[in-house]
């Protein structure tokens, strides 16, 4: 079962796709068994409602090797978007953490959306992850999916992640404060978001692939930042496929030339350009290089 789940998920990464300390006490959520959805050895998966999307989410709970072995608390990376992305990044871990470990352990956190149909994943996705309302997008959207589809919902997901999810993690598991968050394509684009607007919940971010949305929302958002005086922290990893949409190269030169130019001090960014790689194969380099770069052990632990 693991070997088929694991190399559907190899076949997906081919086609596509300072910190606050929350209170420990147990939120006031309820994360069920989950009784449909992966099942997996060694992950723990429930499932809970968001109040602020009004979406149901699956949680699956990758644990470090050594985490029976003894009260270490860990690092945590959280992942939405579809299982097969927890699953590529679960495969990456496993890989990187091996022995000669490339990288530190921690907790993987997947939080896909618990969708009846592909039509409504789509849906519930497209709002989750976008940063503004564009109704031009709201319609073309509605019309190709079939149903209506509002976009703008990133703020009620990140607040998802902090107020629902974050504080439930953080009380069942030994993690610490250092979490990081990951996402390919529109779920880059949502990872971008929350660095660029939220500067304590996470200290270290993968974006893939997120190219432009709203007219250059994000490049927008970084002009302002460093024309407030305020600044950019924290580990990131940035990257793009050399044979994407033209736009989208664009709009990762633009953002990442302009990050650079402004030498926010307590940055460490990495960004990449895949060559030969187009959108559906870019996963693949973002997932693996991106958790290297982010996690990396000092080359003495290796």
């Amino acid at each position: 079962m693991l070997k088929t789940l694991r190399a559907a998920a190899m076949a997906w990464t081919v086609l596509v796709f300072p910190a606050v300390v929350f209170s420990q006490a147990q939120p006031n959520m309820t994360f069920s068994p989950v009784v449909k959805g992966l099942v997996l050895q060694d992950v723990e998966c429930s499932e809970f409602h968001s109040k602020f999307t009004g979406h149901d989410y699956h949680v699956y709970v990758s644990l470090p090797a050594s985490y029976l072995q003894g009260d270490r608390r860990y690092p945590v990376l959280y992942v939405p978007d579809h299982e097969i992305a927890f699953l590529a990044m679960n495969i990456n871990k496993d890989i990187l953490t091996s022995p000669p470990a490339a990288v530190e352990e921690f907790i993987l956190v997947g939080v896909p959306l618990k969708s009846e149909t592909p039509a409504d994943w789509s849906r519930e996705r497209t709002f989750d992850f976008t940063p503004t309302e564009v109704k031009a997008r709201n319609k073309s959207l509605s019309q190709r999916l079939g149903g209506e589809v509002h976009t703008g919902g990133a703020p009620m997901f990140l607040r998802t992640l902090k107020e629902e999810l974050i504080p439930y993690i953080e009380s069942k598991y030994r993690a610490n404060s250092d979490r990081g968050l990951a996402g390919y394509s529109d779920g880059g684009l949502f990872a971008a978001y929350v660095w660029l607007n939220d500067s304590n919940t996470f200290s270290r971010y993968l974006v893939g692939s997120s190219g432009d949305w709203d007219n250059g929302v994000l490049l927008k958002t970084e002009a302002a930042l460093a024309k407030s005086g305020k600044t950019l922290h924290g580990r990131v990893f940035i990257s793009v496929g050399s044979d994407e949409e033209d736009e989208d190269v664009r709009a990762f030169k633009n953002l990442t030339t302009a990050i650079t130019s402004h030498a926010y001090p307590n940055l460490r960014m990495e960004t990449h350009v895949f060559e030969s790689t187009d959108h559906r194969s870019g996963g693949v380099g973002a997932f693996f290089s991106g958790l290297k770069f982010l996690y990396a052990l000092p080359k003495a632990s290796r």
